[in-house]
């Protein structure tokens, strides 16, 4: 299954979200469960993994959504809120980060990765895709793995300076480690 999914990746490194959908879909139907808890833990996996990026340009830890200090990929933890006013208060932090100009986006990113996880745990379940890929709906609705491709990748696939071997190289990972490892525990 996962050989099939990489050779979905595109040749700029892309993989799309309803391919993403399509993968969680068979998950659940193999495993037999609701999968909600699967796809969270995956999505804590991919915002841990690109917090890196939000330490190297900023010092300090978002309000809320954060890794725990010892948390990895492969024990991710975020610390969550379930206030609905913190989780808003979250999306202006990270939009006030945004204004501080484009040299800032892949950190924000990093940074709205752990709140999509945060959103998505709030609500109960991952947002639907009401298109192909992440272009055709708006960027609030975007899943945490998207997000974390975008920060490790150094920008969003149409930017100028975006690197599609490492965003290529963060799907591979997400779909032989992350996904694997998210849907076993």
């Amino acid at each position: 299954m996962t050989a099939d999914y990489i050779e979905r990746i595109s040749p700029d490194g892309e993989l799309k979200w309803s391919t993403r959908m399509q993968l969680h879909e068979a998950l659940r139907v193999l495993k037999g469960t609701d999968g909600l808890r699967s796809y969270l833990r995956l999505s804590a996996a991919c915002a841990v993994r690109a917090w890196p990026v939000w330490l190297e340009r900023f010092d300090d830890d978002l309000p809320y959504a954060s890794p725990v200090q010892g948390a990895t990929p492969e024990q991710p933890e975020l610390a969550l809120t379930s206030d609905p006013i913190e989780l808003g208060r979250l999306a202006t932090f990270l939009d006030n980060r945004m204004r501080l100009g484009s040299d800032t986006f892949p950190a924000v990113a990093a940074g709205l990765s752990c709140w999509a996880v945060d959103r998505d745990s709030f609500r109960g379940a991952p947002v639907e895709p009401s298109g192909d890929d992440e272009l055709d709906v708006d960027s609030e609705d975007w899943e945490a793995s998207y997000f974390a491709s975008i920060a490790v990748a150094g920008g969003a696939i149409w930017e100028a300076g975006a690197d599609s071997a490492r965003r290529r190289a963060f799907w591979v990972w997400y779909l032989q480690e992350a996904v694997p490892a998210s849907y076993d525990a």
